[in-house]
């Protein structure tokens, strides 16, 4: 059985190593480690969820949020939003922006897991 393609769009390598850890045994991950970087694995690769950090130098998360939820074939990609920004404004705009879900770090890895496989196997 094929395994679900996720990607990881985040600048911080610690978290990107983390996510891996979590997830890589169970699912073919795949990571950038910034804004652009993911929006050019989404248009070779289109994944089929993504789990995005907002805070990144120069593109960043919203507009990579924008990027997909403007293009007719991404629109549809799963985005759970991972990311130290915690005020309920923040959570707001990745909502209004796209985002399917959000979480904040550091990342409790149950949480992580019951969050994607509730997307993936949607």
């Amino acid at each position: 059985m094929k395994r679900a393609k996720i990607l990881i769009i985040d600048d911080d390598p610690v978290c990107t190593g983390l996510l891996l850890a979590i997830l890589g045994d169970d699912y073919q991950v795949i990571t950038a480690n910034s804004g652009e970087g993911g929006i050019d694995v989404i248009n070779s690769q289109i994944p089929d969820l993504i789990l995005l950090d907002i805070t990144m130098p120069k593109v960043n998360g919203y507009q990579v949020l924008k990027h997909l939820k403007d293009d007719p074939h991404q629109s549809s990609i799963y985005v759970i939003v991972i990311s130290s920004l915690i005020e309920n404004s923040d959570k707001e705009l990745a909502f209004k922006l796209g985002a399917d879900d959000y979480m904040t770090k550091p990342v409790v890895p149950s949480a992580l897991l019951d969050k994607v496989n509730k997307y993936i196997h949607r």
